[in-house]
């Protein structure tokens, strides 16, 4: 994922349009607006969106801030800077880097028939399958492991040793944590804030995520946790199999 911030570059092409509505393709968000055009942004691992009275302070690491006609504006706030903010003409989402190598929507009503073909055939750890972006885009780490969880299956089990039928109850159970989680406002561990400000109340609902060395709330056995793919992951060494 590139990282772009040109304020110059948004500054000339911004000022007198209207937000239309807001879109997401897996990680990304998609800021239409009229004149035509769309507003690409990625929050990478800290970032977070604000729309607050234009009268609030200056949060530290505030990169961009647009005024809008209501008093208020929209800021964006990313203290790692792994974030990006880029503007899109018409017709370009489709030849888009960022976008255009992403994987079908974890959300997708045909998600249980389409992904285990995919995963099926592939022999890398099953966990490292749900984080690649190409496959299915949008599922991260935490939600990946309380899925795995969920599904009962080992997140190092290769993807072609996992059978179509378990595959399809793994992808049920994608769908079922992101729901959850979207209904309780995502998981604030750290940094993470809807843009009113808000914390998401997902992570009191967590099964595994974080909760290494404690008593799996399914089974009692104690959970485990090592780096998988460069990413940590918890597991219950008894009914995760």
């Amino acid at each position: 994922m590139r990282r772009t911030l040109d304020i110059e570059a948004l500054a000339a092409v911004l000022p007198g349009r209207q937000f239309l509505q807001t879109r997401r393709r897996g990680k990304f968000l998609l800021l239409d607006t009229d004149p035509a055009g769309s507003l690409l942004i990625h929050l990478g691992m800290s970032g977070v969106i604000q729309l607050v009275p234009a009268a609030t302070g200056l949060r530290a690491h505030t990169h961009m801030v647009l005024e809008l006609d209501d008093d208020r504006e929209l800021r964006f706030v990313d203290p790692r800077r792994f974030g990006m903010v880029v503007w899109l003409e018409p017709g370009d989402e489709a030849d888009d880097p960022s976008l255009g190598a992403l994987g079908m929507e974890p959300l997708d009503p045909g998600l249980s028939q389409s992904l285990p073909p995919l995963i099926r055939n592939r022999r890398a750890p099953i966990k490292s399958l749900l984080l690649d972006q190409h496959l299915v885009a949008g599922i991260g780490n935490i939600y990946a492991a309380e899925a795995l969880w969920r599904a009962g299956i080992h997140p190092r089990r290769a993807g072609h040793r996992i059978s179509l039928a378990r595959l399809s109850a793994l992808s049920d159970a994608v769908q079922e944590v992101l729901a959850e989680a979207i209904a309780e406002g995502g998981t604030t561990l750290r940094d993470f804030a809807t843009p009113d400000g808000n914390s998401g109340y997902f992570a009191v609902s967590l099964q595994v995520y974080g909760r290494q060395g404690e008593p799996c709330v399914r089974c009692g056995a104690t959970l485990r946790a090592e780096a998988i793919g460069g990413r940590t992951t918890a597991w219950c060494p008894k009914c995760q199999r």
